[in-house]
């Protein structure tokens, strides 16, 4: 699961420019599913034929990441948010624009630009090593995108990357898909690899307007509280995979929630229950579309999310593949 991660952050896939890590996904389980094709807002859906109700499974492809808006006369781009940005992290910092350009974050400021004492996005500017407005501009444009330079270690159980929100959920649903016992299914399950989460949850919005599906569930990641003087928050690494019951977005269906802590239990599988406040997923999108669906979330902790060094614990990734499998299964 760990090799199948690395491949998918080391993918360039900012909001809307999910193309490289669509078509990554697509050759791993386009002979797994019975149909897979692109929607009309980009989401990659796969669908594997079952008699029971209509299951929709999301994980987003898209990452958050910077976008130009400016290049001045001596090169540096100025820049704003693509998504939920943590400012206080970029100073120092490796980007790597689309077209492989890459260039690092500085702070502006007389007396040390060391520094961050404002934190505002107009404060900060990229270096790409150019001289001048003509030469930045042969390498980027206005509009250009850049995300954290992808890496990727693994420190015993646990592996560190930018970008593993979301493409851990993502590998964990490729790893449902490829484990799934087909005659064995519960639901009619549609698998959907979706675009612009960052960016207020759209590509959950359009797919489950199309799906209509009965039930949801999305799998993404989580906060944590289990590092020195953090948030008063029940979740930790290692400790199993995390069944929401409300974040910032929305309350999770009791009857899903109820019945992934069922399937938990009988299937030895650990979990904790997660309560958080601030950000939402793709499940807050399925469960105000249309006349409404029955979402719920399966949850990966994840501490420092949103930063260049996001961390997560592979058994919590694996307890995420075996809970949302034996979930479809009957």
């Amino acid at each position: 699961m760990d090799r199948l991660i690395e491949k998918l952050v080391n993918l360039y896939g900012p909001s809307s420019k999910e193309d490289a890590v669509k078509s990554f996904i697509k050759g791993e389980i386009e002979q797994e599913v019975d149909e897979i094709g692109d929607d009309k807002f980009g989401n990659l859906v796969a669908h594997i034929k079952g008699s029971g109700e209509k299951l929709l499974i999301a994980a987003h492809m898209d990452s958050i990441g910077v976008i130009v808006t400016d290049i001045d006369k001596n090169g540096f781009l100025r820049i704003s948010e693509v998504g939920g940005l943590r400012k206080s992290f970029l100073v120092g910092q490796k980007l790597l624009f689309e077209n492989s350009v890459e260039g690092f974050v500085f702070y502006e400021d007389k007396e040390s630009p060391w520094e961050v004492k404002d934190p505002k996005i107009e404060k900060f500017y990229v270096d790409i090593g150019v001289s001048n407005k003509a030469k930045a501009k042969e390498l980027v444009q206005i509009g250009s995108m850049g995300i954290y330079k992808p890496y990727f270690y693994r420190l015993n159980k646990r592996i560190i990357a930018p970008s593993l929100d979301d493409r851990a959920g993502c590998a964990v649903m490729i790893g449902v898909i490829k484990n799934l016992k087909r005659k064995k299914l519960r639901y009619d399950p549609y698998f959907v690899f979706t675009v612009q989460e960052e960016v207020g949850v759209k590509g959950a919005r359009t797919s489950t307007y199309e799906i209509s599906p009965d039930i949801g569930i999305a799998i993404d990641v989580t906060d944590w509280g289990d590092t020195p003087e953090t948030q008063h928050i029940a979740v930790s690494l290692g400790e199993g995979v995390a069944i929401k019951v409300m974040d910032g977005g929305m309350i999770a269906s009791k009857v899903v929630r109820d019945e992934l802590v069922k399937v938990a239990k009988r299937e030895n599988i650990s979990y904790q229950m997660e309560v958080i406040t601030a950000g939402t997923t793709d499940a807050f999108a399925m469960n105000i579309t249309k006349g409404g669906v029955l979402s719920g979330c399966v949850s990966i902790p994840t501490r420092y999310v949103h930063s260049p060094g996001e961390v997560e614990d592979i058994g919590d990734i694996e307890n995420a593949v075996n809970l949302v499998k034996k979930f479809i299964e009957k």
